[in-house]
């Protein structure tokens, strides 16, 4: 596949209560909501739950997509994502450390009837070319603007 443009995504999002948000994205309404436990109604992933999922997601394709074009057949694909999150900068309680991820495990679960040493390559090359994983481990800028 050449894609030679560059490709822009665009999602709207309407506060709905302090917790919960509907998003839009293409055709796709999607509702975010904290968990009952931190003040949420729990009808939705939270935020970062999300973000995990489209990392889930983004490594599914990227890893399918490369085994193909490497000629390896993916019998089965599963993935187990854990990011540990201190929330104590998000919560106003400290200014010391990040209010995101402080690190986010992968466990890739391949059958497949390649050899080890190919699956590692292939998920070396993933970790290079998924886009999700870029963003996660390369600073993106972010620009948040008031509009009237």
């Amino acid at each position: 596949m050449i894609v030679l443009e560059e490709w822009t995504f665009y999602v709207t999002g309407k506060s709905l209560s302090d917790t919960k948000l509907l998003a839009k994205v293409r055709d796709f309404e999607v509702l975010v909501d904290e968990p009952a436990e931190i003040g949420g109604t729990d009808e939705g992933p939270n935020p970062v739950e999300y973000l995990l999922v489209a990392l889930a997601g983004c490594l599914n394709v990227t890893i399918r997509g490369i085994a193909g074009e490497k000629g390896i057949s993916v019998e089965s694909l599963e993935l187990a994502i854990t990011g540990k999150l201190n929330p104590a900068k998000f919560q106003g309680v400290s200014e010391e450390g990040r209010a995101g991820f402080t690190e986010v495990t992968v466990s890739v679960y391949l059958k497949t009837d390649a050899p080890k040493e190919k699956i590692e390559e292939l998920l070396k090359e993933v970790e290079e070319r998924c886009p999700v994983t870029d963003n996660l481990k390369n600073k993106t800028p972010i620009r948040i603007v008031l509009k009237e």
